[in-house]
């Protein structure tokens, strides 16, 4: 390993009695391929996530998998998140939902992921990391504790008139009144990033958040066209007012980044938005709606309770590898607190200067 690239891990073999693990920084096309094709995968186990994060911020990624006999069993990758403030993590996959170990059903059983999981240590420990991050989408046969504070919204979706009668009533005067206020909503693509990054930069720092790089979302439409769109909420004067990027894998639409303007919120883009979504889904053979992870019973929880979403908690594993580490951010973000209100009173543009360079170094 070069000293001059730190996290980077070069091709490297090793033989586990009939299994062989490959360390790669680079993923191939056999990588997504098995992504492709095995049922169990999410958007979040493709390659261009490592390009992205790299891009965006600099992180190196390391992709763990499992042969047998030139077969693909299993996978694994990773991402090194290192920060002067947060300290540095190795996780699968930062500033998503899901990742961790993926195990071919053809592999024997328990074989493999706990190869994988012992050669994610070996690098954390190599690379001098504080924890072991895995964001996994279901539970793992591994003597690990799992976190269950943290859910993913699911809406099943079938037709357009199902799903609108299934809604309450307030749900429905809400979309209408979105309607009659002249809100439309439309897809786009990268032509759109400009106006979705303007409601979303304003959006994060209300919240108190730093917001994504402009990069992280340019490189995402570049690297995954077709999985990552943006859809826009528009007033009467062509203002963008609402906006979101979903991502489309398979029969599921996701829903992680969406934000409305706080001064539009009495014209409803909020609703205009995910019903926008939900008709899209409907009318186009999608089966479920993901509206994203929310602490059990938060208020962005019972937002989405309120679509007919119901809960998935997500088992995501975190191992410290470093004796007295401070808990990552996504496990206590409470010491955090003071910086979360004074974000929140920081001017858009230096927030907007600023947040990147720190969003970069949280994983959430």
């Amino acid at each position: 390993m070069s000293d001059a690239e730190p996290g980077v891990v070069r091709g490297l073999r090793l033989v586990h009695g009939m299994l062989t693990l490959v360390r790669e920084e680079t993923a191939g096309k056999s990588w997504d391929r098995f992504v492709e094709h095995h049922p169990a995968a999410t958007v979040a186990h493709l390659s261009a996530w490592g390009r992205i994060v790299a891009g965006a911020y600099g992180h190196p990624s390391v992709y763990l998998s499992i042969d047998d006999d030139g077969e693909t069993l299993g996978l694994l990758p990773l991402v090194l998140v290192s920060s002067r403030i947060f300290g540095r993590r190795l996780v699968s996959m930062p500033f998503l939902d899901y990742g961790g170990v993926l195990v071919s059903p053809a592999a024997p059983t328990g074989a493999v992921e706990p190869v994988l999981v012992d050669a994610a240590l070996a690098v954390a420990r190599q690379q001098r990391v504080q924890g072991l991050g895995l964001r996994q989408l279901n539970p793992l046969p591994l003597p690990y504790p799992t976190a269950s504070d943290r859910v993913t919204m699911l809406l099943e979706v079938t037709t357009r008139d199902a799903v609108w009668k299934a809604l309450s009533s307030e749900r429905r005067n809400r979309i209408r009144k979105g309607e009659k206020n002249g809100l439309t909503a439309a897809w786009c693509g990268a032509e759109a990033l400009d106006d979705f990054y303007r409601v979303f930069a304003v959006n994060m720092r209300d919240l108190g958040s730093p917001v994504h790089s402009r990069a992280f979302f340019r490189l995402m439409l570049e690297e995954l066209p077709g999985t990552a769109r943006v859809l826009l909420v528009r007033d009467r004067d062509g203002r963008a007012v609402g906006a979101a990027v979903c991502l489309f894998f398979r029969d599921t639409i996701m829903v992680p980044w969406v934000s409305s303007l706080r001064e539009a919120f009495a014209l409803c883009p909020n609703f205009v938005l995910y019903w926008e979504v939900i008709r899209f889904g409907c009318e186009n053979g999608y089966r479920t709606l993901d509206l994203g992870r929310s602490f059990k019973n938060a208020g962005t929880h019972e937002f989405k309770r309120q679509w007919g979403a119901v809960d998935h908690t997500l088992p995501w594993i975190s191992i410290d590898t470093a004796p007295d580490a401070a808990p990552s951010v996504d496990r206590d973000a409470s010491r955090f607190a003071p910086m979360i209100a004074a974000w929140k009173r920081l001017p858009v543009p230096l927030a907007n200067l600023v947040g990147p360079w720190i969003r970069g170094q949280v994983p959430n």
